[in-house]
């Protein structure tokens, strides 16, 4: 038999997942912010498109993942 977290655990636990949805925005500016762009000085190709459009939609991609990994874990405590 596992042990119910207590009240005062369940809303600590609700708002670290609170505070992480916060930084998720602040996390994609960071890192899709122009001075990043400065890394690719070289026109380099991957399968045929260029480096930065790669790093664009893969960093997009990652924060749309993270984005509904959140708000799954937000609406399981509701």
């Amino acid at each position: 038999m596992t042990k119910q977290p207590d009240l005062a655990e369940r809303a600590f636990r609700r708002r670290r997942r609170q505070d992480a949805a916060l930084v998720l925005p602040l996390l994609g500016i960071v890192l899709l912010i122009t001075p990043v762009f400065g890394i690719f000085s070289k026109d380099t190709l991957i399968f045929g498109a260029p480096l930065p459009f790669i790093y664009v939609f893969g960093v997009w991609f990652f924060l749309i993942l993270l984005a509904r990994r959140m708000a799954g874990l937000l609406a399981k405590d509701d």
